[in-house]
């Protein structure tokens, strides 16, 4: 049965709220590093700005630690936590690129994939780390 106590966060966002016993909820848990295996009491699929406003609202006034997983490659498991609320950005991966100022712009779940690939279009290219990939779902 799901936590009640989310019921007033699922009404200010947009994004999807996976909780333990939702189907979903082991995977939404999941980060690239398999050691880490944490359990937060929730996982907000972050849609827009206004979700993520919302969310550290919500935790704050809930006592609950919160942590942002962007592209889900943190080694020591930052982007997880245990009892707390997980924002997922995994869907907030664009790029954008401004050619004439030789600049990208990520977006919170971009990874360095997402990136190369937006920059090269361009011919252009960063220093930065050597995981490209998105973890399994």
């Amino acid at each position: 049965m799901a936590d009640t106590r989310f019921d007033a966060l699922r009404e200010q966002v947009r994004g999807q709220i996976i909780e333990a016993g939702d189907p979903e909820y082991d995977a939404a848990r999941a980060v690239f590093n398999g050691m880490v295996d944490r359990r937060p009491a929730a996982v907000l699929r972050v849609s827009q700005t206004a979700d993520v406003m919302a969310a550290v609202r919500f935790a704050r006034e809930a006592g609950l630690d919160v942590a942002l997983r962007g592209g889900g490659h943190s080694a020591p498991g930052f982007g997880t936590v245990d009892g707390g609320l997980v924002l997922d950005f995994a869907a907030r991966r664009g790029v954008r690129v401004d050619p004439a100022a030789r600049r990208a712009y990520a977006e919170a779940g971009a990874t360095w994939a997402d990136y190369n690939h937006a920059t090269h279009a361009f011919g252009l290219a960063s220093t930065g780390g050597i995981i490209g990939s998105r973890p399994a779902a």
